[in-house]
């Protein structure tokens, strides 16, 4: 006696949904290792936050950096040389915020901007990495 096609229809509608939990398991483990190799493809060269700031400092002699982290020998994340580097000509004076120019590299915006009212000093440029050129009045 044959079995009536109702009986076969749940088997069959379990095997398709285990086909496509497995294909779609695929494409997603082949999709997140996709984007794994872009993000390590796409580093930015050291520096490069800081670029922005050489055409505003053209001819300015000294300017201040100042930061919220540890820049001494034993602790610095290196930022302040990175900077030091991209800017030159123009020399960076750190922790000295008695300059006309200083740029701001802070770890929260909140602290940015209380620094930016410490030394009373106005954004001239903000960048895409958070860094400000400070400008303020002598």
């Amino acid at each position: 006696m044959k079995k009536p096609f109702l009986v076969y229809f749940p088997i069959l509608i379990i095997a398709l949904s285990v086909l496509f939990v497995m294909v779609n398991l695929v494409f997603g483990f082949f999709g997140v290792m996709a984007q794994i190799t872009r993000q390590e493809n796409e580093q930015i060269e050291p520096g490069t936050q800081y670029v922005d700031f050489k055409k505003e400092l053209q001819g300015v002699p000294m300017a201040g950096f100042l930061t919220d982290g540890n820049e001494t020998i034993e602790g610095n994340d290196g930022q302040f040389m990175l900077a030091q580097y991209i800017l030159a000509p123009t020399v960076l004076d750190l922790d000295n915020p008695n300059h006309r120019y200083s740029i701001i590299d802070c770890s929260t915006p909140e602290k940015a901007l209380g620094i930016l009212k410490v030394i009373n000093a106005k954004p001239v440029h903000v960048n895409a990495f958070g860094k400000i050129l400070a400008e303020r009045a002598l």
